[in-house]
């Protein structure tokens, strides 16, 4: 099963052998596809970490030091009116952020959460269409959030009457063995048949990612979960994100010959933007083949998805930061029969073995 993890930036999908991430790096939008191992995994936990508003540490390290600190005051000789925080407590700042995500990752798990909700082929052509999807989605981490809150409540209650009524020591022992049973839980509300229970916590979840964890996304933040859906899905589950198009007529294909040449950057190196077209190439959903040469890309494709794509490259020079751009442009459209780069390639070779 696919999970969806939103952050800041952007958004994680974890297939059962790869995960994959489209994010927004300094207004460059960054999409990769990498084997789910161990290095991958650190690599995102450092997204994750690093992409957190200022506020958010500063909120974290605060906490820590309402825990610590008094204590820290009292081994140097003062004396302090107040005790820490119980240190158990730092569990509910990890669970409890759940429910007050920054305004961007909000945006974000809504766009996780329509690319989820979709039925049809995701697709950036498709986006107006995922716009009107459900925001809400029945395997939401806030399923199994809610249930660690809800069994610590359950809990509490007769932890508290066992304990004569000692409340923190209570809640202490609740908060723990809730988090022992975690896992359960979660394989309990997300993996078991429907009962009553579970539909009243779902209704409760639903409630929350409607109105807490999520917002309605923009253009952005859905184009950046459809790349990063269909990264995994095609090489996990293409039937998703492919079109099964009825047979037709054979249209007649172009050929461009396309060099981008940024000016002014103070780097003769061009081979990070060609590297950027190149995942643009690989990302798109338009019926397109391409080919890098040591000279310039080579793309085929109908005439006017070829303007469509050339239109996409000549931009992204200008998304690092370039203020000029030299695109040149050569097409070879042939209209009498059918022309295409393997077969012009096939009738130089043929003449070169007539020799």
């Amino acid at each position: 099963m696919v999970r969806g993890l939103s952050f800041q930036k952007g958004i994680f999908f974890v297939g059962k052998r790869y995960v994959s991430c489209s994010y927004n790096d300094n207004g460059v939008e960054k999409t990769w596809l990498k084997p789910l191992k161990p290095k991958v995994l650190l690599e995102v936990v450092k997204l994750l970490l690093f992409s957190m508003p200022l506020w958010f540490y500063l909120f974290f390290f605060g906490w820590i030091l309402a825990i610590v600190g008094p204590s820290l005051l009292t081994a140097v000789g003062f004396t302090v009116p107040l005790s820490g925080l119980p240190a158990f407590t730092i569990i509910y700042f990890f669970y409890g952020t759940h429910f007050w995500f920054p305004r961007e990752m909000r945006k974000y798990h809504g766009a996780e959460h329509k690319v989820f909700s979709y039925r049809g082929i995701v697709s950036i052509a498709k986006r107006k269409e995922i716009e009107e999807a459900a925001i809400t989605n029945r395997y939401c981490s806030t399923n199994s959030i809610l249930v660690f809150f809800v069994s610590v409540i359950l809990l509490f209650i007769p932890i508290l009457i066992l304990q004569n009524g000692s409340l923190l020591p209570s809640l202490e022992l609740a908060t723990y063995l809730s988090v022992m049973m975690w896992p359960l839980l979660t394989y309990w509300i997300n993996r078991t048949k429907l009962t009553v229970v579970h539909r009243l916590i779902l209704a409760g979840s639903y409630w929350l990612q409607q109105y807490v964890t999520t917002l309605e996304p923009e253009k952005v933040h859905l184009n950046t979960a459809i790349r990063s859906y269909r990264r995994l899905a095609l090489k996990e589950f293409p039937a998703k994100v492919r079109f099964n198009k009825p047979k037709k007529e054979s249209k007649s294909m172009a050929i461009a010959d396309v060099t981008v040449i940024p000016i002014g950057t103070g780097n003769t190196s061009v081979s990070p933007v060609v590297a950027e077209i190149h995942q643009l190439l690989k990302t798109t959903d338009k019926e397109i083949k391409y080919e890098l040469t040591p000279m310039s890309t080579i793309i085929e494709g109908e005439i006017s998805v070829l303007f469509d794509i050339l239109k996409e490259i000549h931009e992204v020079p200008f998304k690092h930061g370039c203020h000029r751009v030299a695109t040149n442009v050569r097409i070879d459209d042939r209209r009498d029969k059918a022309s295409t780069m393997q077969g012009k390639l096939n009738a130089v070779q043929s003449k070169l073995g007539e020799e």
